[in-house]
Formats: structure tokens, sequence, C-alpha cells
């Protein structure tokens, strides 16, 4: 499974995050590599309200056990299922 790390700009109004303020996010992808995912990943955030999309890092999660976090196993979890999930770090970057 493919993590992407990044930032993004929300550009609607929202009830927990500010409109046109970055944050960060984690993203779980079923399919690689990045590059062949990269339209799909754009489509999927800013069908949620997210642009100016930046990828900082990724890689793969090859052994989830590893996965610690209780919001990162169930985004992994939601992705083998959905093919994307994604978590939004909420509070924005300065």
């Amino acid at each position: 499974m493919l993590i992407i790390n990044g930032t993004a700009e929300l550009m609607n109004n929202s009830n927990s995050f500010n409109k046109g303020d970055r944050y960060e996010f984690n993203m779980f992808s079923l399919h690689m590599p990045l590059e062949d995912q990269l339209a799909q990943i754009e489509d999927y955030l800013v069908t949620r309200g997210w642009d100016n999309i930046e990828v900082i890092n990724n890689g793969v999660v090859e052994d989830p056990s590893h996965i610690e976090h209780e919001v990162l196993a169930a985004a992994y979890e939601k992705a083998k299922s959905e093919g994307f999930a994604v978590t939004i770090n909420n509070k924005p970057l300065m």
C-alpha cells in the first residue's frame, strides 16, 4: 500500500478547518506507483474541497502492523476497500 504525505489548501468553508489555510495530510493508496496515481489523488482531494496540493514524501507500507496511530490504521483499512483514504492534521501550518 502506498502512503503519501503532503500539504493542501482548504478551498471550501468547513466546520473543522479554516478556508484558505494549508494542512498536512497522510493518504493511503491501494494502487502504485505514485506517478501513476497523481491524477486520481488530485481528483480525490479536490472533490473533498482541497487544492494546491503538494506531495512531500511517499513510501510503501509493507507491514500494516507497524501503523500504531489509531486514525492512520483506520485509514489504511478504509483504503484497502475503497482504494484511497486520507487523514488531515487538524492544526493548520503556520
